[in-house]
């Protein structure tokens, strides 16, 4: 009898103590899109050459190429900021000339990182390029 009365006092206490919740309040970093229109660069051999270069970026993690509209849209991590110029100057790299680019901020959840078309973007370490080849293709 006393067992029972304990637990029902516990279970009484248990639900009505409010549960604590956590605070949705603070601001999450939001992910950095960049669509950039490549002048006349139709074929996959052009964006590859672009890709390769795009580890230039800091903070780049996925990259997704629209051959019939010749644009490459960027995503960057959460909170990483990027100016056109940037992306543009990897594309006058790669020999290419870069037409307008557009920045969004999305957030995270908004971000496409696994939809068709989408690839991860590698940033090789190495100093040597042999080593640095290897880390960007394998």
């Amino acid at each position: 009898m006393i067992v029972r009365t304990v637990l029902m006092i516990g279970a009484a206490l248990l639900l009505s103590t409010p549960v604590i919740q956590a605070d949705d309040a603070s601001p999450r970093p939001e992910v950095t899109r960049a669509v950039a229109t490549l002048n006349g660069v139709f074929s996959p051999r052009g964006f590859f050459n672009i890709t390769v270069r795009l580890y230039q970026l800091s903070g780049v993690e996925w990259a997704k190429f629209d051959l019939k509209k010749s644009q490459i849209t960027l995503d960057f991590a959460p909170g990483v900021a990027v100016h056109p110029d940037e992306i543009q100057k990897v594309m006058v790299d790669a020999g290419y000339k870069p037409g307008p680019v557009r920045i969004q901020t999305l957030l995270p959840e908004d971000a496409s990182k696994t939809g068709p078309g989408w690839v991860k973007i590698k940033h090789p370490s190495a100093k040597n390029p042999l080593l640095r080849w290897l880390q960007l293709n394998f």
